[in-house]
């Protein structure tokens, strides 16, 4: 659900660990994304690498997108410079015994800067308030350092790596109610930045902070809790030598939907689009009301 925020053939293989981007390589979490994949019941759900890696010329990230987008018409208008720009997206699944994983590839382009992008205090920022999207409920909480030391668990906040853990409590078209808690690891270099994430299993039998879904009854009321596998994802923001200003964002996530909550059925599954779309734009709308008064206004901000 959260890790909703194309075509896997046209990806550029970036293994963590080389000597192209060793700041990428030491956060973990994005680590595991590439190296092992997301495992559940049995199946391994591997990730491809992003797209563009650091030190690409204007040229070879031209490439890369026009690969990507399939022609010079679409990649230009990916790149516009407009809240109503178009993103790629791709949706596949896995079936499993129990469960479906869901597997969604994104792309979208914003205008930003990256020096000025904090994730902690974007997170910070959302932290306790709510998002609405798709007949869906979501609100995310930042765990204190107070919670986390019981469970063995720390927070770290630097320039080239930051680490925070986020409650995540969701309800889905009014039937079933989704906790998780998710570990977020975040690196950082002069030409990218990757947010990885994934739910912590060390959380599944926690007293209050469980991974764990509810059935919400006509009446209002939950039934008990069932374990909640969660998922992993991982996004780069690249900055791109043109044009000017903006930044690329490439999502890979996946997750697993229990067999109980739809038998397998792609409802979940068809609100992705309207989501991300709707959380797209709300992002470009935010970043372009906070652009410089001197930078050009898009030209079809709407």
């Amino acid at each position: 659900m959260n890790l909703i925020l194309v075509p896997v053939w046209l990806l550029l293989q970036v293994q963590p660990g080389n000597d192209t981007e060793p700041v990428h390589a030491g956060n973990p979490i994005y680590a595991d994304a590439i190296r092992s994949g997301f495992h559940a019941d049995g199946a391994t759900i591997k990730f491809p690498g992003p797209i563009l890696k650091d030190g690409l010329d204007a040229s070879q990230q031209h490439e890369a997108l026009l690969k990507l987008s399939g022609s010079a018409t679409a990649l230009a208008d990916l790149l516009r410079d407009s809240v109503t720009a178009p993103f790629l997206l791709k949706v596949h699944d896995r079936r499993t015994t129990d469960a479906t994983v869901r597997i969604v590839d994104l792309w979208f382009v914003v205008r930003g800067d990256l020096v000025s992008l904090d994730p902690v205090e974007v997170a910070s920022q959302a932290s306790g308030k709510a998002v609405e999207a798709g007949n869906m409920r979501f609100e995310s909480r930042i765990l204190s350092d107070d919670e986390l030391k019981p469970r063995g668990r720390s927070s770290r906040r630097g320039r080239d790596l930051s680490r925070w853990f986020v409650h995540l409590e969701g309800r889905l078209l009014d039937r079933l109610a989704v906790e998780a808690t998710n570990e977020a690891v975040a690196t950082r270099t002069e030409e990218s930045m990757v947010i990885a994430g994934r739910t912590d299993p060390a959380f599944d039998s926690d007293t209050t902070l469980a991974n764990r879904w509810r059935t919400i009854g006509q009446d209002g009321q939950t039934g008990s809790g069932q374990p909640f596998r969660g998922g992993l994802s991982y996004a780069k923001i690249s900055r791109l030598k043109q044009p000017p200003g903006a930044l690329l964002v490439e999502f890979h996530g996946a997750f697993s939907e229990p067999e109980a909550w739809f038998q397998g059925n792609p409802i979940l599954r068809s609100k992705f689009a309207p989501i991300a779309q709707d959380q797209i734009r709300r992002l470009r709308r935010e970043l372009l009301k906070n652009r410089p008064k001197s930078a050009p206004p898009a030209p079809d901000a709407r």
